[in-house]
């Protein structure tokens, strides 16, 4: 038989309070979830500036790969390419087997000698001469004159400007005359001649003895040896 105290107070089963709701809506139960929730969707965007980090790295990287080859090809647009060393040492090559192609040799007066290339020279006996009052170098011996004859046999045109002569005449070195008023200079003439032409033109010198003269003639400045003209 149970007996009930008057005064004891009927026992409930525990129960567990109401959790009070945020005035966001959200029960504060399911508030920890959603804290959960939001720390792990922190997570990527905390490797979000780590990310952008390394795709700036990577453009800067691709842009100066573009910049550099960009340099490159304006620098080989702008600046010609320099010839190499072996082909400047085949030009020097061939100008030097060319000035040895074409050497001078020892003629007598009235005879040609043709170099390598077809350019044919000759001098005529020399003969006294009565130069002009404005003729220079006439003091220094006797004057005599020359006839040059220059006959272009090479393939291309020739000009005789650069031509150099000089004259020695018992022993002594003869002085070249200038007379312009008879149209001799201390040269050829300054024109072209063309392929197949020929051109004459008159030298003169002060010499010590008429009868012993010896010649030599280089046609032009580069590409031939002298020759020499003398007498029997």
């Amino acid at each position: 038989m149970t007996t009930d105290r008057p005064d004891a107070r009927p026992t409930y089963p525990r129960t567990i309070d109401s959790v009070p709701t945020p005035r966001s809506g959200v029960p504060t139960a399911g508030f920890g979830i959603s804290a959960l929730s939001a720390r792990a969707a922190d997570v990527p965007a905390a490797d979000e500036p780590e990310r952008r980090s390394r795709a700036v790295t990577i453009t800067a990287a691709l842009l100066a790969v573009v910049a550099v080859v960009a340099a490159v090809v304006v620098f080989r647009i702008m600046v010609p390419t320099t010839p190499s060393a072996a082909a400047e040492d085949s030009g020097a090559a061939r100008a030097a087997t060319q000035t040895r192609e074409q050497p001078g040799s020892v003629v007598g007066y009235g005879q040609s000698h043709t170099y390598g290339n077809g350019l044919e020279v000759a001098a005529n006996t020399p003969q006294r001469y009565e130069p002009s009052e404005n003729a220079t170098g006439t003091d220094q011996g006797v004057p005599v004159k020359l006839l040059v004859v220059v006959t272009n046999r090479t393939d291309t045109a020739f000009r005789p400007n650069t031509l150099q002569a000089r004259a020695t005449s018992g022993g002594q070195e003869a002085v070249a005359v200038w007379d312009p008023d008879q149209g001799i200079a201390l040269t050829g003439p300054d024109m072209s001649i063309p392929v197949g032409a020929t051109i004459h033109f008159h030298l003169a010198f002060a010499v010590a003895d008429p009868a012993d003269l010896q010649l030599e003639i280089t046609p032009a400045l580069y590409g031939y040896g002298a020759m020499v003209v003398q007498g029997p």
